[in-house]
């Protein structure tokens, strides 16, 4: 699988977990709209999504992963093209491990991207 770790500005400019590599549709709901999203990482606290559109830090949304059932998450950062979430409660260690197992891409596909 193709990990990342990337510093960031909060707890010490240290990631609490690498990211993961991913390629997976989800549901993202924004107040009444909901819409598919393209999760690109994964870690067990969140996640970054892709095709959505301008998103405020702090903001709350809800992610529903495949087979899974929607999750409460907070907008950590923005950009034009994603933006970061911060799940409210961390996916449980099986869950995150069968959806990086289903969904991870290995280095060979990370490479290509």
């Amino acid at each position: 699988m193709g990990t990342e770790t990337l510093p960031v500005d909060d707890v010490g400019g240290v990631r609490r977990h690498e990211r993961e590599k991913v390629e997976m549709l989800a549901r993202f709901r924004r107040d009444l709209v909901s819409t598919t999203v393209v999760l690109k990482d994964l870690t067990p606290s969140g996640a970054r999504i892709e095709g959505v559109g301008t998103l405020q830090p702090d903001e709350v949304v809800t992610l529903t992963l495949p087979e899974c059932r929607p999750m409460i998450a907070f907008v950590a950062w923005a950009g034009t093209h994603g933006a970061g979430l911060e799940f409210v409660h961390a996916l449980p260690d099986d869950l995150y491990t069968e959806l990086v197992s289903q969904y991870g891409l290995s280095s060979e596909e990370v490479t290509r991207d």
